[in-house]
């Protein structure tokens, strides 16, 4: 082991490091190999080796064992950093949704130290985003759901991150299928660690791809992974327009979490603004934690949705909503719905025919002359999207034109999920 290096200053700056070395001098171990982890203690830039603790390898004969992998994270799990020669994607996304920052280098630990330490104290410079109006785009050009007319050459790729759902629409179920070509669908989950090479794959399957979008299969503000996938995204895809979907019940605590993730283009599913025909469309939400049913759980699903609409729209984000059209419940509901979220700071209202399924499966779907009229009552409000697709959670390609799902995500590493 080499003697610790001590240095005065910094005092009050204390944070704990694992290195991946099999000498106590050099990083020279690959993370999934390393038998042991040093452990050094630093405070200001004084740090010393303080113990050793053995690590379950994780890779054997070229395989990697995911189990073993977090219990290797568990070892180092009050660390706040790593220094290891090589890592792979998985172990690095592992660790950084743990809060344990990833040096992936090599060399002596006496020169690499106190580099890092000086580093992480110099005062950085607080990031200031440009003003959004600056970085919008025109949806209309790039967007195939926010066009204008017919169906366009542009396209799109979504990714089936997010699982939960925090509301449960009486039509809704949501399944894993190769088949079904309706929201709530996908092949699988994709985990966070495959979305940068899974789009970059979808680039190279369908150049025509403007839009990375997140839909599902649950609502995407239900759990953290939309987010994190836009984040990761925005620094390697800048060109790329982020869409996020979404039924509102969480938007008003993540309106600025959407922007600061780069995403420029917000669908809001809203098929009431009066709680009583909402009560008959979504039989229950999930709020902070509570599940709640009736008129009041209805006035809170409502109040936020029009909350976070407007608080999107004024940042700068551009909104569509989609509403469901479910003959007998919410068609002579249109126009109201179309005002109030016209009035709310929506561009666009997209009128979808139902599906009959699940509770509402008795209901017929609406026909032709039933979609146009709804079009048109919406269409003294703000402008009606007439060219949707009914789009998977994992849709890919020009919407009418191409579909590359199954070269995609065949054969990707996919997680299975609840169909409830």
């Amino acid at each position: 082991m080499p003697r610790s290096a001590r240095d005065g200053g910094f005092r009050g700056f204390y944070m704990k490091i694992a290195i991946a070395t099999t000498d106590g001098l050099v990083v020279n171990q690959h993370f999934g190999h390393t038998p042991e982890f040093a452990i050094v203690e630093a405070e200001g830039k004084h740090w010393e080796f303080t113990e050793r603790r053995a690590n379950p390898a994780a890779c054997a004969g070229g395989q990697h064992d995911h189990s073993r992998f977090d219990e290797s994270i568990d070892v180092i799990a009050d660390c706040e950093a790593l220094f290891v020669s090589k890592i792979g994607d998985y172990g690095r996304g592992q660790l950084e949704r743990r809060h344990i920052a990833v040096m992936e280098i090599s060399g002596l630990i006496d020169e690499l130290l106190p580099k890092y330490l000086t580093y992480l104290q110099k005062p950085k410079r607080a990031f200031v985003p440009k003003p959004k109006a600056a970085q919008k785009r025109d949806l209309s050009k790039d967007h195939p759901c926010f066009a204008e007319g017919k169906p366009g050459t542009k396209g799109r790729v979504h990714l089936p991150v997010s699982q939960a759902c925090n509301i449960q629409c009486r039509f809704c179920i949501r399944s894993q299928n190769v088949d079904e070509n309706r929201p709530g669908v996908a092949n699988g989950i994709l985990p966070l660690d495959n979305v940068a090479a899974t789009v970059d794959k979808a680039l190279e399957l369908c150049p025509e791809i403007t839009v990375v979008g997140i839909a599902g299969p649950g609502d995407s503000l239900a759990s953290p992974h939309a987010l994190e996938a836009f984040r990761l995204l925005e620094e390697k895809h800048p060109e790329l327009i982020k869409c996020l979907s979404t039924n509102g019940l969480a938007l008003p605590d993540n309106v600025q979490n959407l922007r600061e993730a780069g995403v420029e283009a917000l669908t809001v599913t809203v098929n009431a603004v009066d709680p009583v025909i909402a009560d008959k469309i979504v039989s229950h939400i999930i709020y902070k934690g509570e599940l709640l049913r009736g008129l009041d759980a209805m006035k809170i699903l409502i109040a936020n949705q029009l909350a976070g609409i407007k608080a999107a729209s004024g940042l700068g984000i551009t909104v569509k909503v989609n509403t469901v059209l479910i003959p007998g419940v919410n068609d002579t509901h249109i126009d109201a719905i179309a005002k109030a979220v016209a009035e709310a700071g929506a561009a666009k209202l997209n009128i979808i025919a139902l599906i009959p399924q699940h509770e509402l499966s008795h209901i017929p779907a609406p026909t032709c002359e039933q979609l146009d009229l709804a079009r048109v009552q919406a269409g003294k409000y703000l402008t009606p999207f007439r060219h949707c697709q009914h789009c998977r959670a994992d849709a890919v390609g020009v919407p009418g034109t191409s579909d590359f799902a199954s070269e995609l995500y065949s054969g990707r590493a996919m997680e299975t999920f609840s169909h409830g």
